[in-house]
């Protein structure tokens, strides 16, 4: 393709040489200027659909790269205490979801997720390009060459292999968030206009599965540059005049213009990056400045909650001036998704110039009050089921009633005597307590959060076990 485009600029440079420079009489007469201006047009078609194609397979590639900027910029890599760390798989999403991948996934997530050393334990997932079809199926072939057909976008993720995904992530614990496809459709001002509707509907196959609650919709996406300015004039067709000399064309369909279609980010990435923050109590510390314990994750860290979303933002300008009322009021009475907004805020005597996070839930819904959970409420089980496990040796019963003991120096006591922390474990108005049921060796945790009560049901281990008081 090199070789092709420095001919092609070797043969411009000629062809403008000649056309419009003086040149001697006997040279005027050997040049077809028709010809040439014929020719000019043509490669100047072909240079512009190799640019076109080149775009197309770039841009992808500038969006993802962006995106993990954005994880970064949300969780720098030096913050103290919590560093974070990103896994990148080398194969597509729609790869790994086949079914002949799928043992090799699960073997994987046994090595990092099945074991009580949490070093390399893996909390989250990033999935992003999701396919705005609600009904799209993994795909056996792929168009990999331009015809006369329109061409399915290569990068999108079907729902079916997101399902596929989640379906195994959730026997790990593992909460994904997940963005659907960039462009035009999914940006700030496409749910200005349009609401939420369009993602509350591609999400219909995801609710009322068993993978629901660790399945995080990102919306919407963010803009780095929009489609509609995203145009770039390449050149301008050439034409006879009256003199028969060649001459620039100011025709408008004569202009060359390349279409970039918008470069987006990814909401999941932010989404991920600012989540997988909030868990380090350095990043805590140094946006509430005090009252946050240094030894405790903030997986309690509920970002809906006072003014949490004030204190913690995104490290992006806003976008819009805001929603309007009616679409905020359809957001709050719908309560979906992980929604972020670019509002016109004011705190601490400070104008707020960040997008900051609207609404953090998942996609298990509750009938009785018509809500979805927030993702906090995962993010603390998953912890206290993994801490407990470690502690007590992996469920052993008279571990188990050491560790909820009223005893000052048993874990529900530390973590009892913090709650007043932004980061507790149990914070204002939460409790644990929890129920043997010796006869099927089963454990049920009540994990109360402001009065609603979340149940975790664990799989005794009495071998150990003589008595208990």
């Amino acid at each position: 393709m090199s070789n092709i485009l420095g001919a092609y600029h070797d043969y411009v440079k000629a062809l403008v040489a000649r056309t419009f420079c003086p040149l001697p009489s006997t040279m005027v007469s050997t040049v077809d200027t028709e010809k040439e201006v014929a020719n000019y047009n043509s490669y100047l078609e072909f240079y512009k659909n190799a640019k076109d194609d080149f775009i197309k397979a770039v841009k992808p590639l500038i969006e993802k790269i962006l995106g993990i900027k954005m994880f970064f910029d949300q969780y720098p890599a030096k913050m103290k205490g919590m560093r974070p760390q990103l896994l990148i798989t080398n194969v597509s999403n729609e790869m790994m979801a086949k079914a002949s991948n799928i043992p090799r996934f699960t073997t994987y997530l046994n090595t990092v997720n099945a074991k009580n050393d949490f070093n390399n334990t893996i909390w989250y997932a990033i999935f992003p390009n999701v396919s705005l079809d609600a009904n799209s199926r993994m795909k056996l072939t792929r168009e990999r060459f331009r015809g006369n057909k329109i061409v399915q976008k290569e990068d999108v993720t079907s729902v079916e292999a997101l399902a596929r995904i989640l379906d195994v992530m959730k026997d790990y614990r593992i909460q994904t968030f997940f963005s659907y496809e960039t462009g035009d459709k999914t940006t700030f001002n496409a749910m200005a206009t349009e609401g939420i509707d369009r993602f509350v509907t591609r999400c219909n196959s995801l609710i009322g599965k068993p993978f629901s609650e660790f399945a995080i919709p990102c919306m919407p996406n963010l803009t780095v540059i929009p489609k509609d300015k995203s145009g770039v004039i390449l050149d301008k067709k050439m034409f006879l005049n009256d003199a028969n000399l060649a001459q620039l064309s100011d025709a408008k369909e004569d202009i060359m213009k390349l279409w970039i279609d918008g470069v987006y980010i990814g909401a999941s990435y932010v989404a991920a990056g600012l989540m997988a923050a909030c868990q380090c109590p350095e990043y805590l510390k140094k946006k509430f400045k005090r009252n946050v314990d240094t030894e405790l994750p903030g997986v309690r860290f509920d970002i809906e909650a006072g003014d949490n979303s004030l204190r913690v933002r995104t490290t992006l300008a806003k976008e819009i001036t805001g929603f309007t009322n009616s679409i905020k009021d359809d957001i709050n009475r719908k309560n979906f998704g992980f929604v972020f907004s670019s509002e016109n805020a004011e705190f601490e005597g400070q104008n707020i110039t960040d997008i900051m996070v609207y609404k953090a839930r998942n996609l298990l819904y509750d009938p009785e009050y018509g809500v979805y959970e927030p993702i906090y409420k995962t993010q603390v089980t998953t912890y206290i089921e993994r801490i407990l496990r470690h502690a007590t040796g992996d469920f052993k019963q008279d571990n188990i009633v050491k560790f909820f003991s009223t005893n000052p120096s048993s874990q529900k006591s530390q973590w009892l005597s913090k709650r007043d922390k932004v980061n507790a474990i149990i914070g204002e108005g939460d409790d644990i307590n929890y129920v043997i049921d010796e006869q099927n060796g089963i454990c049920t945790l009540d994990i109360t959060f402001n009065g609603n009560i979340k149940n975790l049901e664990i799989e005794i281990n009495r071998l150990t076990s003589t008595a208990h008081v």
